[in-house]
């Protein structure tokens, strides 16, 4: 896999990325793959999380992208690999790019793996919880959201608020926080 080498990408270490694929395995009940689910890959870097997805048997995967350096590692990924129609490149700004797929569908599963200065604030006027708000306002949006983080932040459900914490999961200075409504 040919990666990046900017700032703002940091690639999910091997380790983390195993145990995500295992606990989504187990919540959608077939372990080793995935169901037929619209991914979205957002702050996609090389696209390891969203070309994991394709190689497991989601039917699509939208990569949102727009570092240069990281869409350069992105196409040559997609290039190598050959996933086709299979995939698509988004490359506007991905906090407020619309989270729906090509055809205008809303996404069922979303890797969200921004610069980590992006997801220290979790408040409500966070980059983190302003993303979940806007997601919230899609009709028949209901996606599994997978939060890739610095192990140093911790994300928990409010009183009243769309979201809800079901797993979260620490390792080393990495966490994963997964949302669902």
């Amino acid at each position: 896999m040919i990666r990046p080498r900017g700032d703002d990408t940091r690639p999910m270490p091997d380790r983390v990325k195993e145990a995500v694929f295992s606990i989504l395995g187990s919540y959608y009940g077939c372990p080793g793959v995935l169901p037929s689910l619209r991914v979205a890959d957002v702050f996609a870097g090389s696209g390891s999380l969203g070309l994991e997805a394709l190689s497991r048997g989601v039917v699509s995967c939208c990569f949102f992208e727009r570092d240069r350096e990281a869409l350069d590692a992105l196409w040559r990924n997609l290039q190598v690999l050959r996933v086709g129609l299979a995939a698509t490149v988004v490359t506007r700004d991905a906090w407020r790019a619309p989270m729906v797929d090509t055809e205008g569908q809303a996404f069922e599963l979303i890797f969200l793996d921004p610069p980590y200065r992006d997801s220290q604030d979790t408040s409500d006027v966070g980059a983190v919880r302003r993303f979940l708000a806007r997601l919230g306002e899609i009709e028949k949006s209901k996606p599994l959201v997978v939060l890739h983080h610095s192990a140093k932040v911790y994300y928990q459900g409010k009183s009243g608020d769309l979201w809800r914490v079901v797993d979260r999961r620490t390792l080393g200075t990495n966490s994963i926080t997964f949302f669902e409504r």
